[in-house]
């Protein structure tokens, strides 16, 4: 009983100081500061699915599905 209560004091410990010393900073707005405005809006993952036919689609179509549904529509 005494190593369980020593294990829980533990951990509690250790998720606080580790929610504590946490600090999430994102760089969306100082690290595209100097980019041209085409490379701001580029995405790799949105063009590459779209260049080539895939199992279900053929090129220039990706797969959309919904509940209980799935389709091929034209890549934007």
């Amino acid at each position: 009983m005494r190593r369980i209560a020593l294990l829980l004091i533990t951990a509690v410990t250790l998720l606080l100081a580790g929610s504590l010393g946490f600090h999430a900073e994102a760089t969306i707005g100082s690290g595209t500061q100097g980019l041209p405005s085409a490379a701001k809006a580029f995405s790799p993952v949105d063009r590459v699915a779209c260049r080539f036919a895939g199992p279900l689609c053929p090129a220039g179509y990706t797969r959309v599905c919904r509940p209980w549904r799935c389709w091929c529509t034209r890549c934007r």
